[in-house]
């Protein structure tokens, strides 16, 4: 029997030994059972390798849970963000293992915490590897504000795959208690800010964003081009309608 020993080695020998996206899959039927657990998206255009052997008693709900959504949304992802002559990444590895935080990803590699997945299995695991399946297609290589590499992100989780979740709304946003939206904090409040920019300015937004963050050329008049507003003027906008939500008859604050 042929042991693969890790998923960088599984997606290696399927690659160099030519198989197809299509039969890559076949793999897992020759490895042991610590062996990463490869399958394809439903488009056929990409492998993706879960390796649990960390956390054997994971493999279960990677294969059964998580593998089955990352197969519809990761092309869904990449359909969400072209850009002129890129393609999105045909292979990528989710290493789950022990370490503080919740997840990273560098390159075509996503790391996830194995206490996270463990306490999050029913509730926000499967999102936030939706979340870093998303930087697996950006491939901004380090260009562009991280608030809007965060926020892209989130507003794909968010409010293209699980908006039923109220995670970056209104109704979230309440739950918070008292404080002051920014459209540059970030994750769930700057994914609120781009689903609000898309509903009322350029449905597109986010689409675009893409594009010039991945091309290096995010220029400082991109949303009064596709807005005719400046970004501080959309911020405001935004803060303000959310502030009139978030504390109804309450004098919003001023920023310099």
């Amino acid at each position: 029997m042929m042991r693969i020993k890790n998923t960088v080695t599984v997606l290696a020998v399927a690659f160099a030994a030519g198989l197809p996206v299509t039969a890559i899959a076949d793999l897992n039927s020759v490895t042991n059972s610590r062996a990463p657990y490869v399958f394809q998206t439903m488009d056929g255009r990409c492998a993706i390798a879960i390796d649990t052997s960390a956390a054997p008693e994971l493999a279960d709900w990677a294969q059964h849970k998580l593998a089955p959504v990352l197969a519809v949304w990761y092309p869904k992802i990449a359909a969400l963000l072209p850009s002129t002559g890129f393609t999105a990444p045909p292979a990528y590895s989710i290493i789950v293992q022990k370490m503080d935080g919740v997840a990273y990803t560098a390159g075509t590699h996503v790391f996830v915490s194995e206490k996270w997945i463990q306490d999050q299995m029913n509730g926000e695991a499967t999102g936030s590897l939706v979340h870093e399946s998303v930087h697996i297609v950006q491939q901004y290589h380090g260009y562009g504000p991280s608030w809007l590499v965060e926020g892209i992100a989130d507003y794909v989780r968010w409010f293209k795959y699980e908006p039923q979740s109220h995670g970056a709304d209104i109704a979230w946003m309440l739950k918070l208690g008292d404080f002051s939206p920014r459209y540059d904090a970030s994750y769930r409040i700057s994914a609120n800010f781009l689903n609000w920019v898309s509903v009322n300015y350029d449905s597109n937004i986010v689409t675009e964003l893409n594009a010039d963050l991945r091309q290096g050329k995010y220029p400082p008049d991109f949303w009064k081009q596709h807005t005719n507003k400046t970004l501080p003027e959309l911020g405001d906008e935004w803060r303000l309608q959310m502030e009139a939500q978030l504390h109804p008859g309450r004098m919003p604050p001023t920023y310099e």
